[in-house]
């Protein structure tokens, strides 16, 4: 009788130390190994509205305001825009460009803040944020989808200057200016 219990003891412990040997498995097999991403500076509209963000930008006398502009990178895609380009203090060609819908643009009253870092560090970073006060949600949808794809297009046709082939060719062969 004792060598029964005895079994049944080892046997509930080999039992324990196989299952806690799987746990650890699984929990290694989850586990990967991820880079920490370090962002040149986080953005934000800074604003608590798009009309407020308008009236204390246009005020300033450290931007250059370019009234019936396009945004950066914008291809063939609606306006009016109101673009202002703020000298950054981040230094390198880091540029910070707020762009507002004008009266009739279809997500008025909208402001976009982005900073865009072309080049720095032979590196391509666009980073945005993003204020709608479109009535309709899908009319702001439709607007952030927009800028995502210029923000895309910029990062592609500056990346040309960086990233070649093993025959030295760029690898991006769309667009080649933004103008």
């Amino acid at each position: 009788m004792k060598s029964i219990t005895f079994l049944l003891v080892i046997l509930m412990a080999l039992t324990s130390i196989g299952a806690d040997a799987a746990t650890k498995k699984k929990s290694k097999t989850k586990l990967k190994k991820s880079m920490q991403i370090v962002l040149p500076a986080a953005i934000a509209i800074g604003y608590p509205s798009t009309i407020a963000a308008y009236n204390a930008i246009k005020t300033r006398t450290d931007v250059v305001i370019k009234p019936n502009a396009k945004p950066f990178g914008w291809q063939q895609r609606s306006g009016p825009w109101y673009v202002v380009n703020e000298r950054s203090n981040l230094g390198g060609q880091v540029s910070i460009e707020w762009a507002f819908t004008e009266g009739g643009h279809y997500a008025h009253p909208s402001v976009i803040k982005r900073i865009i870092d072309i080049g720095s560090n032979d590196h391509v970073y666009v980073d945005m944020a993003f204020k709608c006060g479109a009535v309709n949600r899908d009319d702001c949808d439709k607007l952030l989808t927009e800028f995502k794809e210029a923000n895309l297009l910029i990062r592609k046709v500056y990346q040309k200057k960086y990233i070649k082939t093993a025959d030295g060719e760029p690898a991006w062969d769309g667009v080649d200016s933004l103008d």
